[in-house]
């Protein structure tokens, strides 16, 4: 028997807070289908939005129905062509957050009610990356960034003194993971994200994520700090690097390696 759509919205929504719940409407389409929209809008200025289908083995299957690499072709910018850079970062994406692309439909399957939310928190974050890929031009892009982060920081450890991969959990209970912690001084912890561009969107989402995670990370991290590692600071993105400063996150800009060192290593 297939669980009742009503009661799977109801199971849903009850999970998320109250940030949260102000970004996104669930809808139902139909009995099996029940369709996500979010305030959050693309490079383009379009609402993202997926679905969530019910399955008959009691699952879910996430889905946008092929509109975000359709919409992005629409305006220009063709993300499949492989060996280029927007393909490899929108692969890296995908991998990161667990997701596939089949046949031009971006998916998550085979998804239990009881990790529900934390995948529709993974799509929106996703999505909202790949959007983001709309800011990027061959001129400006300089491979993928965080293989130029991992490279950097591998090569000078004795400056660099950090563990990958650190998950937090926020107050709804999803998890959020951390792509470095430096800890630069014994008992100093420096959990940071990497962000290839900021926008609108990523401070939107980036400031929703600290105020998920702040209890776990001054619970379970000693003198612990939430930080942003982006690639580039443009004079279009400064006004969302303010807008996180201005919310104790602090935003180094991997292009300043003076400013990198100063902060993330171990004189800082």
């Amino acid at each position: 028997m297939t669980i009742n759509t009503n009661q799977a919205l109801g199971k849903i929504q009850s999970q998320w807070t109250q940030w949260i719940k102000n970004e996104v409407e669930f809808k139902a389409i139909d009995n099996h289908d029940i369709q996500v929209l979010t305030t959050f809008t693309d490079y383009f200025g379009d609402g993202i939005l997926f679905n969530i289908i019910e399955n008959q083995n009691n699952n879910f299957t996430l889905t946008d129905k092929g509109y975000t690499l359709w919409n992005m072709e629409m305006n220009g910018i063709d993300l499949t062509k492989k060996n280029t850079t927007r393909y490899k970062l929108l692969i890296w994406y995908l991998k990161s957050f667990d997701f596939t692309l089949l046949n031009g439909r971006i998916i998550k399957e085979n998804v239990k009610l009881n990790n529900l939310s934390q995948s529709i928190i993974d799509f929106i974050q996703l999505l909202l990356r790949i959007s983001d890929l709309g800011a990027t031009n061959r001129a400006n892009t300089k491979g993928i960034f965080f293989d130029d982060a991992k490279n950097y920081f591998n090569n000078d450890k004795n400056i660099f003194y950090f563990t990958t991969n650190n998950i937090a959990v926020g107050k709804t209970k999803q998890q959020y993971t951390f792509e470095y912690n430096f800890t630069p001084k014994l008992g100093m912890n420096r959990l940071t994200k990497l962000y290839n561009t900021l926008s609108k969107n990523s401070m939107e989402a980036i400031i929703g994520i600290y105020s998920d995670t702040i209890d776990y990370l001054n619970d379970n991290y000693r003198n612990s700090s939430f930080n942003i590692l982006v690639n580039g600071i443009s004079k279009e993105s400064q006004p969302y690097a303010d807008g996180l400063e201005e919310h104790d996150i602090k935003v180094i800009d991997f292009q300043n390696k003076e400013a990198v060192t100063e902060f993330f290593g171990k004189a800082a």
